[in-house]
């Protein structure tokens, strides 16, 4: 099952009132030197306890994909039907798409300052567009291999590509969920709250896991065949 977020609940800043020490430091509101400091103990804490959770929820998801390896191995070496496919058009570009998802992700974290700037909003929604437009590649792909007659029961290797990246795909979607309620927080709050920077935090590592178990899976279905 796809890990989903929901976001934690924490108090809100009204929005015509500004830190004291306006929150940036020497700078000001343009200025992205200055970011949140997670170093206060109550935000380390909670970001602590839910950075727990995830890697919990991720050590699920790597024991699927470790059974699904070790059954694909086991196939390999002895199934008779084996018939190798090969390297859909688009799967190299979408995912590239889906590895600038990351960097994205990353410069969205980095523009995360006390207030949300322009060039925020911008990234985290370019990071979701990014996202979906990676889902609905994969969708083009399973449709062209249809077309060309590779079915999920074709042979073995085809039906570990759909089982593969279907999976992928599926538990991607649940990030592609996260990321539109981060995108949607961002455009609604005039600042960055405790719990919209926490769950910036934990939605980073649940998406560069994605993007890292992609390029394990991409690896696996065609240079192991």
């Amino acid at each position: 099952m796809p890990v989903t977020l929901a976001p934690p609940q924490f108090e809100r800043k009204p929005k015509g009132q500004i830190p004291s020490n306006g929150g940036f430091g020497n700078g000001g509101p343009g200025d992205d030197s200055h970011r949140w400091d997670s170093g206060d103990g109550e935000h380390q804490t909670s970001l602590d306890s839910y950075r727990m959770g995830m890697w919990l929820g991720l050590a699920s998801i790597v024991m699927l994909f470790a059974g699904l390896t070790s059954a694909y191995v086991i196939r390999l070496g002895s199934s008779s039907d084996w018939r190798a496919i090969s390297i859909p058009g688009f799967l190299i570009p979408n995912s590239v798409i889906l590895l600038a998802s990351s960097v994205t992700l990353e410069l969205f974290r980095r523009k995360l300052t006390v207030a949300l700037t322009a060039e925020a909003r911008f990234w985290i929604g370019i990071t979701t567009l990014l996202g979906t437009a990676f889902l609905a590649g994969q969708i083009g792909i399973w449709k062209t291999l249809v077309a060309q007659g590779i079915y999920l029961s074709s042979n073995s290797h085809s039906s570990f590509f759909y089982l593969l990246t279907g999976a992928h795909a599926v538990h991607l979607a649940g990030g592609v969920i996260t990321l539109l309620v981060l995108a949607g927080m961002s455009w609604r709050q005039v600042y960055a709250t405790r719990g919209l920077r926490i769950l910036a935090d934990v939605t980073a590592i649940y998406w560069h896991f994605m993007d890292g178990l992609w390029i394990y899976l991409f690896v696996l279905l065609f240079f192991w065949r």
